[in-house]
């Protein structure tokens, strides 16, 4: 049969079933896998079901090596790095097969749950979030002949997010090929009807990406046609879409293509995280992008602009439900708000706490002590020794409502009493809570056919606080995507707010090259 090229002969007078499989293990153990307990359980099962049978030698040699040779070019087209699947050099006859298999095996994973693990310091829902792959089963597929990509299109992820992702991947990729866009020097402002030598950089600039028609290259005046492009780019990135060429824009339209290649490829990396089924009832937030969708049997319900976490207080991604919103909340201070914010305050101006309408609850509502008259702030320490509570009412913080999440770190969706911030393009400036543009809308849609129309009213007449039951338990999500494309096929860039992006670029570089395992000595 010709299997004795990677030193196993299969007729049973050359060796003992056992012997081979001895010797698979001890090829197994030293394999490089990024995850050595899954990846070493599933090369075992992939083994042991061909009762130590090597899988590309022989008559099957030439596919294994196509296998790989399939892996190099479309790893690439899935933004993953084919390096990482490249066949460790001086490796003995005895490795060779279990060396592809492994190869194979981590190829499917990265591609199926991700390369690195969901942290959510990466922008994932955490390392225990990371979806199940069935190692063996795929190794088998391809031991039988099925085809890589048929295989591909089972364990990818199904979302057409992801797709559209993938397809924008490919055009970045193909300009900065070409050589890029050209990047537009420093100088003073460009508004419309300005003549600049710039300007022909600029429209060649936004020809490459797709928001200038290619017609329209030629020409030193800002006219009429360029600013709506200027906008149309402005919009893409999450910019006021002024059409001035200031700092921002002039920083955002500098990006290297070959950055935003990488920037698509990492969330790509977190598409590869998300559940199998997002369900048709659910709440998606994109935290970098400052946006809400609700989806109601899998169509966009409502959107709205919200307002995330500060750079110092990230907004976590997370998987959640809401079950509940309360009417006319109070709000209880965090003790980190208390510590950081509040004391410093209350030590330049002892009203402060009346001022803010906040209440000292250990002590009695409307005494003297629960507006803190008497205490000497200067003389306490870093902690705030007392807690505080913001009474319902039109001051308070959260606004007219509170929907509350489950297992969220005590973070949750409110009303806000300060509504100016949703005129901005920068929403990035809460203490981690979401703030939400329209919680009345939300709140009828959430509460069901009954309340349409009426929940402004009811909170209106009955001040009090209540908590109410939704209509429907509904999942949350909130992710970070900073390079999304549209139903039209336009591809949309966020910055990196929280650093996410920079550390999981990081993090997939490193894992290109698994650990090192523990040489075998064998040839």
């Amino acid at each position: 049969m010709g299997l004795a090229v990677l030193g196993w002969d299969v007729p049973a007078q050359a060796q003992s079933a056992a012997e081979t499989q001895r010797r698979i293990e001890a090829a197994i153990a030293t394999a490089p896998t990024a995850d050595p307990a899954q990846d070493g359980k599933a090369l075992r099962d992939f083994y042991r079901a061909r009762q130590g049978l090597p899988a590309w030698s022989g008559d099957n040699a030439a596919s294994g090596k196509a296998l790989l040779a399939q892996i190099s070019g479309l790893a690439l087209a899935q933004g993953l790095d084919p390096a990482a699947y490249a066949l460790p050099t001086g490796a003995g006859e005895m490795d060779a097969d279990v060396l592809i298999s492994a190869a194979l095996l981590r190829f499917g994973r990265d591609l199926s749950v991700g390369a690195v693990l969901p942290a959510r310091n990466l922008g994932g829902f955490g390392a225990e979030t990371r979806g199940e792959f069935d190692g063996a089963r795929f190794l088998k597929a391809l031991a039988e002949g099925k085809p890589l990509t048929e295989q591909i299109d089972v364990i990818s992820p199904q979302y057409v997010g992801y797709m559209r992702l993938r397809d924008g991947l490919e055009k970045a990729r193909a300009i900065a090929a070409a050589g890029g866009w050209p990047s537009i020097p420093d100088g003073a402002k460009l508004v419309p009807g300005d003549t600049d030598d710039r300007v022909p950089v600029l429209r060649r600039r936004l020809i490459a990406s797709g928001d200038l028609g290619d017609g329209l290259a030629e020409g030193r005046t800002y006219d009429a046609p360029l600013a709506e492009a200027v906008k149309r780019f402005q919009l893409r990135h999450g910019l006021e879409p002024d059409a001035t060429i200031g700092g921002k824009t002039l920083a955002h339209l500098n990006v290297p293509a070959d950055a935003r290649a990488r920037q698509i490829a990492v969330n790509m990396e977190r598409w590869r995280w998300m559940p199998h089924s997002f369900g048709r009832h659910h709440i998606a937030v994109n935290i970098a992008a400052q946006q809400m969708e609700v989806v109601e049997d899998g169509a966009v319900a409502m959107s709205m602009r919200v307002v995330v976490g500060d750079v110092k207080h990230p907004t976590p991604s997370m998987s959640t439900t809401m079950s509940s919103v309360v009417l006319n909340p109070a709000w209880r201070v965090p003790t980190s708000i208390a510590n950081k914010e509040i004391l410093p305050k209350l030590r330049k101006d002892p009203n402060y706490l009346t001022s803010s309408k906040l209440q000292i609850v250990d002590y009695p509502e409307g005494s003297p002590e629960s507006a803190g008259d008497g205490v000497d702030w200067n003389a306490i320490g870093k902690k705030f020794p007392y807690r505080l509570r913001q009474p319902p009412g039109p001051d308070n913080a959260l606004g007219q409502l509170k929907f509350n999440l489950t297992d969220s770190d005590d973070i949750y969706m409110h009303d806000t009493n300060n509504r100016r911030v949703f005129g901005r393009s920068y929403r990035a400036l809460s203490h981690g809570c979401v703030r939400l543009e329209r919680p009345v809308e939300l709140g009828e849609l959430m509460l069901g056919p009954r309340w349409q129309g009426k929940l402004a009213e009811n909170i209106a007449a009955n001040r009090s606080t209540r908590t109410l039951m939704l209509e429907r338990t509904t999942q949350v999500y909130m992710m970070y995507w900073t390079a999304w494309t549209d139903e039209a096929g336009i591809l949309h860039f966020r910055d990196d707010i929280y650093g996410h992006d920079r550390r999981l670029m990081t993090a997939m570089e490193r894992s290109r090259s698994p650990a090192p395992r523990p040489a075998s000595g064998r040839s």
